[in-house]
């Protein structure tokens, strides 16, 4: 691995760690968003009931058709929150792919060089195949989060006079947003184990850095002599 070849192999590793820290935060964003979903969706299905219940049915059908609205607000922002996720995988994805091409240009007769990238290239490998196991759960919880929101939409003040259609949207709101949050306990794992790895891959790619840095320093003062070697040798009068 040449000396800049190696920081640029270790600038990619550096973006690819940044980049999987924003999708765990986001993750934990969106778990929060979703649980935020569902207990709205609890207050829909309580007034749902306490219509058939009460002689005051008018009140909690309205209240319930509330609820959904708001429930339709939360699935935007989840939504939002979801596209996200899938940006910073992407980039971090993309990272990945940068830091393995540096690596191919190894110059392995350098055993110092040969064996950062054998510590290097395994953990990177871990953490590509965390987010390519990421993405599409990614985009998974995204649908069931969309079809939440549709589910809601079918609530209309009309809609309100005939109870089945109201029951059946929250039914079908509650199974998809209970399959995204399934989604999201399994997205935390994953991108929770990416991160683990791309942490402990941004510390082998500060070794790197500090030894290209050091080779860089001393091919430097390798050449100084021999630069300097002709005034040294004039005899001063």
């Amino acid at each position: 691995m040449r000396t800049d070849t190696a920081l640029q192999a270790a600038d990619a590793v550096f973006m690819a760690e940044q980049a999987v820290g924003r999708a765990r935060r986001v993750v934990d964003e969106l778990h929060t968003a979703i649980n935020s979903a569902l207990r709205v969706l609890d207050d829909a299905e309580l007034d749902s009931a306490k219509a058939r219940l009460s002689d005051r049915g008018d009140y909690y059908l309205e209240a319930a058709g509330e609820h959904l609205s708001r429930l339709q607000r939360r699935c935007s922002d989840n939504a939002e929150l979801a596209d996200e996720l899938t940006g910073h995988l992407e980039r971090a994805s993309q990272a990945i792919a940068d830091a393995h091409d540096r690596l191919q240009d190894a110059d392995t007769s350098d055993p110092e060089i040969a064996s950062e990238g054998a510590q290097l290239k395994p953990r990177l490998a871990v953490v590509g195949e965390m987010i390519d196991l990421a993405k599409p759960m990614a985009r998974l919880t995204a649908q069931h989060v969309d079809s939440a929101q549709l589910a809601a939409q079918q609530v209309t003040p009309p809609s309100l006079l005939e109870p089945v259609t109201l029951e059946r949207s929250i039914a079908t709101a509650g199974k998809e947003l209970g399959r995204a949050d399934e989604d999201v306990r399994l997205l935390e794992n994953v991108v929770d184990h990416a991160a683990a790895n791309a942490r402990q891959s941004a510390g082998i790619a500060s070794d790197i850095t500090d030894n290209a840095r050091r080779r860089m320093a001393e091919q430097g003062r390798a050449q100084v002599p021999r630069q300097a070697s002709p005034a040294v040798a004039s005899p001063a009068r």
